[in-house]
This record gives C-alpha cells, sequence and structure tokens, in this order.
C-alpha cells in the first residue's frame, strides 16, 4: 500500500516541472490575451472614430453648402446689378460725352473732381447713382469713362468721394473692357475698406464706352459666414472673411499671393506680407488635416464659387478623437488583465458585449436622430418658410405628380394661380414685417376653404397657386369665387391697423394628358393677368368663363 500511494502522488521531482509548464501555459494565455485585447480595443476604436468622422463630415459638408447658397444667392444679386444700370440712357450719354478714345485727365485730383462734381449732367448722375445705391442696399455705385477716371459716383458728396480716382489697373475695370461682366476682391483705393467689386461694360454699338461699378464693403456679408470655424478665401488664396476675425488676411500655403511681387500685394491688399494660415496636411477635397498650433486634428471641406473668385472653406477641430483613443487604452488594459485569469476574462468578455451593445445603442439612437434630422430637412426643401404652405420646387412636382395620375384614370384636375392685390403697397406703407404677416393671414384663409387634397403653394413673392384634384372648371371657378370672398371678407387685423386685402385668380382646367403642367400653369397665368387687367379682385378663367364682380366692389378693390 505504501509503495502503491508513493507512486500516485507526484514526485518532488515532478513539481517543479509541473509548475514550469503552468507558468508557460499561463505566459501564453496572457500573451494571446493581450493580443486579442488589442485587437479588439482597435476595432472599437476605429468603428468609433469612423462613426464621428462620418457624422462631423457630413455636418460639416451641410454647413459649407448652406454657407456657400447663401453667400452665391447674394453674390449673383450684386452681380446683376451694374449690368442693369449700364443699360441706362443717362449713363450712356454721359460717357458718350467723354467718347470711346478718351485719356486720363492731366488734371490734379481735386480739380478734375471739382471740374466734374459741378458739370450739371454729372451732378444729376451723381445724385441718380446716390439714389441708387440707397435702393440696392450696396455702399457705392460710380461710372468710369473708357480712360478709368471715375466720372460720377454715389459717395460723391463725401469726403471719400471716388471721383477723379483712376481704376484702369483694377480687373473687374479691365474685364469691363474687353466687354465682360467683372468682379474683384481688394482694399478700397480710396476708403480702405476691404470689399467685393462688380463690374459691367457700357457699350456704343462694339465701342467701349465706360464701365458702372458697385461695390459692397465686406463687413456687411460676415453675417452670412456665421460659422466660426468658416472662412472664405479669394482667387489668391487670401482669407477675406471669416467667422473667426482673427484668420482675416492670412493666406493658405502655395496661394497665389506668395507669387507676387511686394509691389502688388500692396496695391490688391494695401499690405506686402500675409501670416500664414499653417495647414501642414489633408486632401485637396476635404479630410483630416493638421493646423498649426492646435493639438487636434482637423476636418476640411470647401465649396468653390469659382464664377466669383471665392471659395468657401471649413477647418472645424475634432476634439473627441484623444478621448476616444484614452477610452480604447482603458479598455485594453482591463481586458489584458481580464486574460490572467479565467474568471477575469469571463468578466472581461462580459464588459466587452455591455460595452459593444452601448456602442450599437449609441449607434441606433445616432441614426434615429439623423433620421429626425433628414425628415425636419426633407420638410424644409418642401415647405415655404414663411407661409408654411408648399414651396415652389415641391408644388410643380405635386402639380405633375397629379396631372399623371390624372391621366391614367381620365379624372379632370384644375388649377388656381392667385395673385394678393397691391400688395407692394402693404410693404411700401406698413413695412415688410406687416406684409409678412399678411401673407400669414392669407394662406390660413384659404386653407380654411381648401379641401384635404387640394394643395396648396408658394411660388414666389405674393403669388400662390391651388391645385384641385378631381375638380371641373365649373367647380374651380365657384371654389376661386369661394376663397376670393373669404379674402375680401377678412382685412388683416397688424399693429392696431385694419389692412383690406383681394386678391385676382386665373383658373384653369387640364385639357387632356397632351398638356404639359408649365403648358397648364402658362394657361392660369395667362387668366390671372386677365383678372388684374380686368380691375382686380376677381375670377377669371382660360376658357373664357369668369367671374365678373359688380363695377362698384371691383372699383373698390
Amino acid at each position: 500500500m505504501t509503495n502503491e500511494a508513493t507512486a500516485s502522488a507526484p514526485s518532488t521531482d515532478q513539481l517543479p516541472f509541473m509548475s514550469r509548464r503552468f507558468l508557460v501555459l499561463f505566459g501564453v494565455v496572457a500573451v494571446l490575451g493581450s493580443v486579442l485585447a488589442w485587437f479588439l480595443s482597435s476595432a472599437l476604436l476605429q468603428d468609433r472614430i469612423a462613426a464621428l468622422m462620418a457624422g462631423e463630415e457630413r455636418k460639416i459638408r451641410q454647413d459649407v453648402s448652406n454657407i456657400s447658397e447663401n453667400l452665391e444667392r447674394i453674390l449673383n444679386r450684386l452681380q446683376g446689378l451694374p449690368a442693369v444700370l449700364a443699360i441706362g440712357s443717362d449713363v450712356a450719354a454721359v460717357l458718350a460725352a467723354f467718347g470711346p478714345d478718351v485719356k486720363s485727365s492731366p488734371l490734379a485730383l481735386d480739380a478734375r473732381k471739382a471740374a466734374w462734381t459741378r458739370h450739371p449732367d454729372l451732378l444729376a448722375l451723381n445724385r441718380q447713382l446716390m439714389a441708387a445705391a440707397r435702393e440696392m442696399d450696396v455702399d457705392v455705385i460710380w461710372v468710369m469713362n473708357a480712360s478709368g477716371d471715375c466720372v460720377a459716383a454715389s459717395n460723391f458728396t463725401e469726403r471719400t468721394s471716388f471721383v477723379g480716382t483712376n481704376y484702369v489697373d483694377r480687373s473687374y475695370f479691365k474685364s469691363a473692357q474687353a466687354g465682360n461682366r467683372g468682379h474683384q476682391y481688394a482694399m478700397g483705393r480710396v476708403t480702405n475698406v476691404p470689399g467685393l467689386f462688380f463690374s459691367a461694360p457700357v457699350m456704343a454699338g462694339t465701342r467701349f464706352l465706360g464701365a458702372v461699378a458697385i461695390k459692397i464693403d465686406l463687413p456687411r456679408l460676415a453675417p452670412w459666414v456665421n460659422h466660426p470655424h468658416a472662412f472664405v478665401t479669394d482667387e489668391n488664396g487670401v482669407v477675406i472673411l471669416a467667422g473667426d476675425r482673427g484668420l482675416e488676411m492670412r493666406a493658405l500655403p502655395g496661394s497665389a499671393v506668395f507669387q507676387w511681387s511686394a509691389e502688388q500685394r500692396l496695391a490688391r491688399y494695401k499690405r506686402s506680407e500675409f501670416e500664414l494660415l499653417g495647414i501642414e496636411a489633408g486632401r485637396s477635397s476635404g479630410g483630416l488635416a493638421r493646423v498649426t498650433g492646435s493639438p487636434h486634428p482637423h476636418l476640411v471641406a470647401h465649396n468653390e464659387l469659382a464664377q466669383y473668385g471665392v471659395v468657401v472653406h471649413m477647418l472645424v477641430p475634432i476634439k473627441d478623437i484623444e478621448s476616444m483613443r484614452g477610452d480604447a487604452f482603458i479598455a485594453f488594459l482591463l481586458l489584458s488583465f481580464s486574460g490572467v485569469m479565467l474568471i477575469a476574462l469571463v468578466f472581461g468578455a462580459r464588459i466587452y458585449v455591455l460595452r459593444a451593445r452601448q456602442h450599437r445603442q449609441s449607434i441606433e439612437a445616432t441614426n434615429a436622430s439623423l433620421n429626425e434630422l433628414n425628415e425636419h430637412l426633407n420638410r424644409i426643401a418642401r415647405t415655404d418658410s414663411l407661409t408654411d404652405c408648399a414651396n415652389r420646387r415641391h408644388f410643380q412636382a405635386c402639380l405633375e405628380t397629379e396631372l399623371v395620375r390624372a391621366g391614367r384614370y381620365g379624372r379632370e384636375c384644375s388649377l388656381l394661380l392667385i395673385d394678393i392685390d397691391f400688395f407692394k403697397q402693404i410693404n411700401d406703407r406698413h413695412g415688410h414685417a406687416t406684409g409678412d404677416e399678411a401673407l400669414r393671414h392669407f394662406v390660413q384663409i384659404v386653407r380654411q376653404q381648401l379641401r384635404s387634397q387640394d394643395e396648396l403653394g408658394r411660388l414666389g413673392g405674393e403669388e400662390f397657386a391651388v391645385l384641385l384634384p378631381e375638380t371641373g372648371l365649373a367647380n374651380a371657378i365657384a371654389a376661386a369665387e369661394r376663397i376670393r370672398c373669404a379674402v375680401e371678407a377678412a382685412p388683416l387685423r397688424f399693429g392696431g391697423v385694419q389692412i383690406p386685402l383681394t386678391a385676382s385668380f386665373g383658373v384653369a382646367c387640364w385639357k387632356s394628358p397632351a398638356e404639359s403642367a408649365d403648358a397648364l400653369l402658362q394657361r392660369a397665368d395667362t387668366a390671372l393677368y386677365a383678372a388684374k387687367s380686368g380691375g382686380r379682385n376677381r375670377v377669371a378663367s382660360a376658357d373664357g368663363a369668369a367671374d365678373q364682380l359688380p363695377r362698384s366692389l371691383s372699383q373698390t378693390a
């Protein structure tokens, strides 16, 4: 028995060997657990960073797009103003007096400024330009003859009057000289205020008589770049407008302005040196970049408005990546330690499952939030922000869809075009806030007269349209008359003032599948014109039927 017991127990020589095997196995398990923990934490980190980057990049690109659209809308309006002024007979007559071959005046600046300001024709033009500048809401409008001399300006009464100054070297003048519209960013030659300049040529047949130019001071555009990380550069890479004013007049790496001479920089920007905006990396179309002096990586996005020579940029720091890396390192330590013992490994696996579930829930919550945001944006894209009815694009889509349905099932469909009578007078007499309230009041009245399947849309300004599915001409005329009476019977009460409202209606009934939505709109518009020409506050049909008001009532309207 003693010998058998001795044989079944491990010998003292075997114990160190077993301990060494256990230690080796424990070491292998610990290393494998650490490697596994490293891969798991790295994968989790990459997923979180990818989700963060995708969300931030979508948001940044949307912000850039919104700022670009707002800025482009303003610049479109500004670029068209000089062309409107350039076709005026007064401008052409003044420049024709100088002639296409005029040379720059040899008189001193003060002498030619005094002479041109006192000239009766130029004085009259100066006053017209002053009134136009106020009406068009720009800072300065001026007229240059063929030699580049400013002969009339809206600021002729000010100390910084442009009259007498020569602009032949400006890019916008050279563009006009070539018969094209021009634009340029520059520091004001007289005012020293940075601004955007737009020009249009004045021609006599094929001969260049001069140019009309406008300027809007750059600080007035600042509210449209209302993002703290957004900035705008000109075609030479110089920051001309920024949410962070400290970025202005810096230049992007590799900008064209660094190829210029000091004299050229002084002429354009009134400075010869530019501090570099230290963007060290990043793809040309956007992505992550390092910015000098910042510990955080930055997301870069931009949108070029090439027709105006400006680029809208977004440079946003991503501050959560470092904290995510710290979280990932902590996870690695926890998972590594859990691999030392089986119980700790099970506990660590449980932690990982919980964290993965939390991560999944976070992604689901983020997706739900994004879905809500998308629904909100879709509603904004379909709705007129002022009146909360369909905007022009959505109404056009509804009209085309309804015409397809009507054609497929052989149903009738009618369209009303409505124009609020004398709406401009409401704005002029009571202000635009009252005009906006009048539009909302009008929409509220119209909606009370419509069926649930009818669609009301705002086409622009005070012009609206109503889509009447499964409605013939007679019923459409009756509906228009009902709306007309309701509008007339409910004047606007706003700011302690009662303001009567009336509207004119054009009715058109869809004829056949051969008639397009645009053709139907055109017929309704023709009927609307007939209603307005016939005295307003009435209904006219494209097919000849009309609701004629009593003469006394139409005169009152």
